[in-house]
């Protein structure tokens, strides 16, 4: 684990530093009305993530070259990343990249547009072509016993709030909520903005981010009142 001295943003990728979702991009092209009704499961949360990362690997094509080039021109990098990131070079902060989709396509993406050697760390799900010739998702970053997230966020905001330094969590999408109810400050849009408001997280919203640069170092908290699991026990809370 690398630390800055200041404090580390853990952030979001798809939807996030890139304008739209490439996992469900993918998904939604080659899966048609299968994906349609995979999807509509996630959303009313009748599956968790892993399992839509499951599913949605059946509809792809077993050629991740093709599908990195797919990826590679379908990716706009949101308003703002390489300005913030040299705000955060300039602030002595770490910024770690947490996905939980795909995956494949990060470090691609990020080296396209020469983002990639300005990230300290990305923890992400590895995305292959199996021996029989399908297309798989593996989790090395997954709870021991938690069935919903593959790369398990939470368990990376703790690691760096071990260390005395407090999380700054950037995100969009429901199911960052979980690595974002351990953060000491979230900067949210869209649907995790819409489960912050659920949980009564509070939350900073933002649109590109400039506004992620204007948010100030937060004071390390004890979150687990609010959290909604224990990556360090049985992982997701009853309900959430």
């Amino acid at each position: 684990m690398i630390v800055g001295t200041e404090y580390t943003y853990v952030v979001d990728f798809d939807g996030t530093i890139t304008t739209g979702d490439l996992s469900s991009e993918l998904a939604a092209y080659y899966g048609g009305p299968v994906y349609e009704e995979t999807e509509s499961k996630y959303r009313r949360r009748e599956i968790p993530i892993r399992e839509w990362l499951r599913q949605m690997a059946k509809m792809l094509p077993p050629d991740l070259d093709l599908l990195r080039l797919k990826s590679l021109e379908w990716a706009e990098i949101r308003t703002g990343f390489y300005d913030f990131l040299e705000h955060a070079r300039k602030k002595n902060s770490t910024v770690i990249v947490a996905s939980d989709g795909f995956g494949f396509y990060i470090e691609p993406v990020l080296k396209e547009h020469g983002l990639l050697e300005k990230i300290d760390c990305v923890y992400r799900n590895k995305t292959m072509v199996g021996e029989d010739g399908k297309i798989t998702v593996q989790s090395p970053y997954a709870h021991e016993v938690c069935p919903v997230c593959g790369n398990c966020k939470a368990a990376h905001v703790m690691a760096v709030k071990e260390t005395g330094k407090p999380v700054i969590y950037v995100g969009d999408g429901s199911n960052d909520r979980f690595g974002a109810a351990w953060s000491d400050q979230i900067c949210a849009r869209d649907r995790l903005a819409d489960v912050c408001e659920e949980y009564g997280l509070p939350y900073s919203p933002w649109a590109d981010f400039y506004d992620i640069i204007k948010i100030e170092k937060p004071d390390l908290k004890d979150c687990s009142d609010r959290s909604l699991c224990l990556p360090k026990g049985r992982g997701i809370k009853n309900g959430v």
